[in-house]
């Protein structure tokens, strides 16, 4: 939770920094859409940062540079993702209620149906699509009738961030000042993405038999738990105190 947290405060804080440098508010009646632009930044900032986890958590070169354990590495993905849907789920109500937007309920949840600039918010809505079946099949992993099937539809978190991405530039009345940023990130999850698909998989170096004794180990039926007195006293479990 506290992960979720801090995930979300970070992503607001940035989608609003940038905003507020790219669109400064000049009237009262344009907080809807600065808010919608700021909400929207911080969800495009937490999808970048999710897809270039998710990336990494399979990637060879994890094994030769550790970044973070992978368990934390596992809490930070579902983090940024909670923290992507609802940036998503405030974003769009926003520029739903922007009178000046010219989306609308219907432009924000009917691919095509937005006045002003239908083909960016269809892309977006797709996106959006995309972004909950990518969630729900994931939350649903291994129960239900999902199984294993998560894995095919969590696939589609590249390209729903391809749709993301031309949904900002398209979209976006300030992606002149914005465009350094598209680019570095777009850039960044292609040379990951590529980088993944031609690396060389990983080989764990092969250990040394362990030595043999004549000395004879536990059987099929045994437990061995920290009460027997190898274990206890740090030794292999083949091996028994002389």
């Amino acid at each position: 939770m506290g992960s979720a947290c801090a995930v979300l405060g970070f992503s607001l804080v940035t989608g609003y920094v940038v905003a507020r440098f790219s669109a400064p508010v000049i009237h009262n009646r344009y907080f809807p859409w600065i808010m919608g632009r700021t909400l929207g930044l911080g969800a495009y900032a937490a999808l970048v940062a999710l897809v270039l986890l998710g990336m990494w958590v399979r990637h060879p070169w994890r094994h030769r540079r550790p970044v973070l354990h992978p368990e934390t590495r596992l809490r930070l993905h579902a983090a940024l993702g909670a923290s992507v849907v609802v940036l998503v789920i405030a974003h769009v109500v926003a520029l739903s209620c922007d009178r000046y937007a010219g989306v609308g309920w219907k432009g924000a949840l009917v691919p095509g149906a937005a006045s002003s600039r239908p083909l960016p918010v269809t892309l977006g809505v797709l996106a959006a699509y995309g972004l909950l079946a990518v969630t729900v099949t994931a939350a649903l992993g291994g129960r239900l009738v999902i199984g294993r099937h998560w894995l095919t539809v969590h696939r589609l978190a590249a390209p729903t961030l391809l749709f993301v991405w031309f949904h900002g530039v398209l979209a976006g009345s300030d992606t002149a000042r914005l465009r350094i940023v598209y680019a570095v990130s777009g850039g960044l999850v292609v040379l990951v993405g590529l980088s993944r698909l031609t690396a060389r998989p990983h080989r764990p170096v092969a250990s040394s038999p362990a030595p043999t004794s004549t000395f004879p180990g536990p059987s099929a039926g045994d437990d061995p738990t920290p009460g027997w007195p190898w274990v206890s006293a740090g030794r292999s479990p083949g091996v028994r105190p002389r």
